[in-house]
C-alpha cells in the first residue's frame, strides 16, 4: 500500500488527507491538471501528437535553423492553439503508447517510434504542453527527446535537462522507481496508535489541502493482507517502523538519496531531522517515547559519528529553537554535560553559551540543579588545561559574569546576550569605518547592473533573459558616455564576453544577450559615440565603447556613414567619424561589417571594403566580390585590401583580375607589384604560363615584362618567356610579335 503524504513541514502534515491511489481517478494527478476525462477533441489531439512527431524526425534529419524544422515546429504551434477548451495537452507514457484522457494512441505510428519509445526510454512517466508553449521550447523538447533516444543522455534527468534550458511551458513528472518497505507485521498497539493519531490529523486537515513532498506512489509498505491499512503516511510509518533508525533508512530509500555510508546508523546521522521532525508530529503522549527512543539511537552512534551529528545538527537546532535539539533532554547527565560541552569548541563560543544552551532544554528545575555543577566542573577542567595567559582570560571574563547577578526566577535569562565574545579594537573600528564608507559610497545603478549580470548568467530562460537584459540596459542608456564612460564600455563588454561563453552551452540565451546588445546600439548610441571620436579628449572612450559594444554598434554606424553627401556639417563630420572608427576596429566589427558588404552609396560602400581589408585573413573573397560592381574608386579600395592581407588567396585573386582584364585592369596590375615578392612571382610565372594570357592580352603581357624586369624578377619567369620567344615570327600579329620579342630580349640579357 501506499506511502501518501510527508508532514516535515508543518502546513503538509495539517493538510494532510489519507487517499487510497489505487483507487483514485486517474486525470486527478495529469501532469497538465484540469482536463475533462473524455475528450471531444480526439482528431485535434491525435493529429497534433503526429505533427509532434514528424517534428522529432525533422529534428533528427537537418539542423534546427532548416525550413523544414521551422515549419515542423510552426506547424504543431498552431496546432496547439487549435485546442478549444484545454489550457494544455498532458499525457502518460507507456512504452508504445500515449494516454491522452485515458485513451491510449499511437500504436504503430510514428508517435509510437518518435515520442512513446522515446519518452519511455528517458523515464518519463507523464508530460504536459501548455497552449502558450514557445517555439524555442517545442524544439528544446525535440532535441531532449532525440538525445535520449541515442544513449547518451543518462544524466542529469530530461525533467533537469529541459529545466536546464529554461523550459517552463512544459511539464514532466519522471517515472520512479518504487520502494517496497518492511516494517514486519504490526502488533494491535501500533494499530490503535496508528488509528488515534488518523482521527487527530483528520480533524486538524479538514478543510485543508493535501501536499506531498515526494512522489506519492514512490513508497510502498508490505503488510499482512488482513491489515485494515490501505494507505500509510509517514506519520503511521514512524510508528510502525519501531526504531528511529530503521525509520531513517526507509526515508532515504524514499528520497533516493546516496547513503553517506553502510548500515542504519549512517542513515540516522542523514535523515536525523527529517526523524525528529516525523516524531515532533505526533501527539506529545506518542512523541516522548518516540524522542527516547531517538536519544538511545543517538547515543549507540560511533563516538565519531555522534559529536558530528551533534555539532553539525543537535546542537544548532537546540541552540535556533528547532526540535532537532529535543533529543537532549533524555540524554543521561554526564553524556547532556558533554554534549553541550561541544559548544566551547566554537571558536568565538564563550562559557555563557553553555548556560543558554542548559535553558533552552527547558529542563526540571532538580535535574538543572545537578547539571549546573557538572558544567563547572568541566568547565574548571578545561580552564586548568590551557596557557596560563588563557587562563587569565577566563579569570577576567569570570569576574565579569559576578558582576552581573539574573534572577533565575524571572522565567527569562540573559545569558545569550553574554554567548559570544565581541571586542571592539583599533583594527574592528577601522573594519566599521570602511563599512560605512562603503555604504556612503554604494552606487546603485552599479549594484542593480551586477545583480542583472548576475541573474543572465544563470537563467536558463531566454525569454527570461531578454527582460533581464533589457531592463540593464536601459540603466547603461542614462549613463554618460564622458562622465562613465569606462563603466559603459565595461559593462557592455562582460555581457559580449558573456554571451560568447554561453554560445556553445546554452545558445539561445548567448542569442537573446547578442539580440540585446543590437537593440540598445541605435543611431542615437551611434552618434554619441561619434561625436565622442570627433573630439580629441573623447577618442580613447569612444574607442572602448566601440570595442565593448562589437558588431552591433556596425549597423548604426553605416547608418551615419549613409549621411555623409547631407549638407549639414554635423552630418558630414559624424560620416568620417563613424567610417575612422568602423576601420579601426575592423577585426572586431567584421562579422557586422560582412553582411552590410555592397551596399550601392559609394562612401558607404569603399569604406566597407576597406574594413574587411584591414580585418585582414579570411575575408579575400568578400572583397573581391565587390570588384566590378560600384565605381573605379571602389575597385580600387578592394585591390588594396586584396594587397593589405597578402595571403596565396588575395594573390590568387589578383591574379585572377589581371587575367580578365576588366576596367580595372590597370590598378590590378599596380597591386600585383604590391604583393609579397613571392607571391607576386607565383602569379607572373601562373599568367605567362598560360599561353592564351599574352595571345589574349598582348599589350598586358608587355606592360607586366617590363615591370618584371624592373624589379629583377625575371629570371622566375625563364621557363614562360622560352615557350613565348617563339612567337616573335607571328608577324600578322605585330602587338604579340613584340611581346614575345621582348621575352626573346629578357632571355638574352
Amino acid at each position: 500500500m501506499p506511502v501518501t503524504d510527508d508532514p516535515r513541514r508543518r502546513e503538509a502534515l495539517v493538510g494532510a488527507t489519507l487517499v487510497d491511489y489505487n483507487l483514485e481517478p486517474r486525470h486527478d494527478k495529469v501532469a497538465g491538471g484540469g482536463l475533462s476525462p473524455v475528450a471531444t477533441d480526439v482528431k485535434a489531439v491525435d493529429d497534433l501528437l503526429g505533427l509532434l512527431a514528424r517534428a522529432v524526425q525533422q529534428l533528427h534529419t537537418y539542423p534546427p535553423a532548416s525550413p523544414m524544422c521551422v515549419a515542423a515546429i510552426d506547424a504543431c504551434q498552431r496546432a496547439l492553439g487549435a485546442l478549444e477548451g484545454r489550457d494544455s495537452l498532458a499525457f502518460r507514457v507507456t512504452p508504445s503508447d500515449l494516454i491522452v484522457d485515458e485513451r491510449p494512441t499511437g500504436r504503430g505510428t510514428p508517435v509510437e517510434q518518435e515520442l512513446a519509445r522515446r519518452l519511455h526510454a528517458a523515464s518519463v512517466a507523464e508530460i504536459g504542453i501548455d497552449r502558450a508553449v514557445s517555439a524555442r521550447e517545442l524544439t528544446r523538447l525535440c532535441q531532449e527527446l532525440l538525445r535520449s533516444g541515442d544513449g547518451r543522455a543518462a544524466e542529469p534527468t530530461f525533467e533537469a535537462r529541459l529545466a536546464e534550458h529554461g523550459v517552463d511551458r512544459i511539464t514532466v513528472r519522471m517515472a520512479y522507481r518504487p520502494e517496497v518497505l518492511d516494517v514486519g507485521a504490526p502488533s494491535p498497539l501500533p494499530l490503535d496508535a496508528v488509528a488515534r493519531e488518523r482521527a487527530r490529523l483528520e480533524e486538524q486537515a479538514r478543510g485543508a489541502s493535501l501536499n506531498h513532498l515526494y512522489p506519492p506512489d514512490k513508497g510502498w509498505v508490505r503488510l499482512d493482507p488482513l491489515c485494515p491499512l490501505t494507505s500509510v503516511s509517514l506519520v503511521d510509518l514512524a510508528l510502525l517502523s519501531g526504531e528511529p533508525a530503521a525509520l531513517a533508512a526507509m526515508l532515504l530509500r524514499l528520497t533516493d538519496d546516496e547513503p553517506e555510508g553502510d548500515g542504519p546508523a549512517a542513515a540516522l546521522e542523514q535523515k536525523y531531522s527529517d526523524v525528529a521532525m516525523l516524531f515532533a508530529a505526533l501527539d506529545p503522549r506518542l512523541s516522548r517515547p518516540m524522542f527516547a527512543r531517538l536519544s538511545r539511537a543517538v547515543l549507540d552512534l560511533e563516538p565519531d559519528r555522534r559529536q558530528a551529528l551533534l555539532r553539525r545538527t543537535i546542537l544548532p537546532g537546540l541552540l535556533d529553537g528547532r526540535v532537532d535539539g529535543t533529543v537532549l533532554r533524555d540524554f543521561p547527565d554526564v553524556e547532556l554535560a558533554d554534549a553541550l560541552c561541544l559548544l566551547l569548541d566554537l571558536e568565538t563560543a564563550a562559557p555563557e553559551l553553555l548556560t543558554s544552551a542548559l535553558a533552552r532544554l527547558d529542563l526540571p528545575a532538580e535535574r538543572h540543579a545537578r547539571m549546573v555543577p557538572l558544567l563547572e566542573s568541566r568547565l574548571e577542567a578545561r580552564d586548568a588545561a590551557r596557557p596560563p595567559d588563557a587562563r587569565s582570560d577566563s579569570t577576567l571574563s569570570r569576574h565579569a559574569r559576578d558582576l552581573l547577578r539574573v534572577d533565575a526566577g524571572a522565567g527569562r535569562s540573559f545569558a545569550e546576550f553574554a554567548a559570544f565574545d565581541l571586542s571592539i579594537d583599533g583594527a574592528a573600528r577601522a573594519a566599521l569605518d570602511r563599512v560605512v564608507a562603503g555604504i556612503e559610497a554604494v552606487d546603485p545603478a552599479a549594484d542593480r547592473l551586477a545583480c542583472l549580470w548576475s541573474l543572465v548568467r544563470l537563467e536558463p530562460n531566454p525569454e527570461t533573459v531578454e527582460r533581464y537584459v533589457d531592463e540593464g540596459l536601459g540603466v547603461l542608456r542614462a549613463f554618460d558616455p564622458v562622465a562613465r564612460g569606462d563603466e559603459l564600455a565595461g559593462w557592455l563588454g562582460r555581457l559580449r564576453a558573456l554571451a560568447d561563453r554561453l554560445r556553445e552551452g546554452r545558445p539561445d540565451v548567448a542569442d537573446a544577450i547578442a539580440a540585446g546588445l543590437a537593440r540598445f546600439c541605435t543611431p542615437e548610441v551611434a552618434a554619441r559615440i561619434a561625436d565622442l571620436h570627433a573630439s580629441d579628449a573623447g577618442r580613447a572612450a569612444a574607442a572602448a565603447l566601440v570595442a565593448a559594444a562589437g558588431p552591433a554598434i556596425v549597423a548604426p554606424l553605416v547608418d551615419l556613414m549613409g549621411r555623409a553627401r547631407e549638407a549639414a556639417p554635423e552630418a558630414q563630420a559624424r560620416a568620417r567619424a563613424a567610417a575612422d572608427l568602423v576601420c579601426a576596429h575592423a577585426v572586431e566589427l567584421a562579422p557586422g561589417v560582412l553582411p552590410l558588404v555592397g551596399d550601392p552609396r559609394p562612401f558607404v560602400g569603399r569604406t566597407l571594403v576597406r574594413a574587411l581589408g584591414a580585418a585582414g585573413a579570411g575575408h579575400e573573397r568578400a572583397i573581391a566580390a565587390q570588384i566590378g560592381t560600384a565605381d573605379e574608386a571602389t575597385d580600387r579600395e578592394a585591390l588594396r585590401g586584396l594587397a593589405r592581407i597578402g595571403t596565396p588567396e588575395a594573390a590568387d585573386l589578383v591574379g585572377a583580375e589581371v587575367d580578365r582584364q576588366r576596367r580595372s585592369a590597370a590598378a590590378a596590375e599596380e597591386t600585383l607589384w604590391r604583393l609579397p615578392r613571392g607571391e607576386a612571382e607565383r602569379q607572373l610565372v601562373d599568367l605567362f604560363t598560360r599561353r592564351n594570357f599574352a595571345v589574349r592580352h598582348p599589350q598586358a603581357a608587355s606592360r607586366l615584362l617590363d615591370r618584371a624586369a624592373q624589379a629583377g624578377v625575371a629570371g622566375a619567369l625563364a621557363p614562360a618567356l622560352r615557350d613565348l620567344a617563339p612567337l616573335r615570327f607571328r608577324f600578322w600579329n605585330p602587338a604579340l610579335a613584340r611581346v614575345a620579342r621582348r621575352a626573346h630580349a629578357l632571355l638574352q640579357s
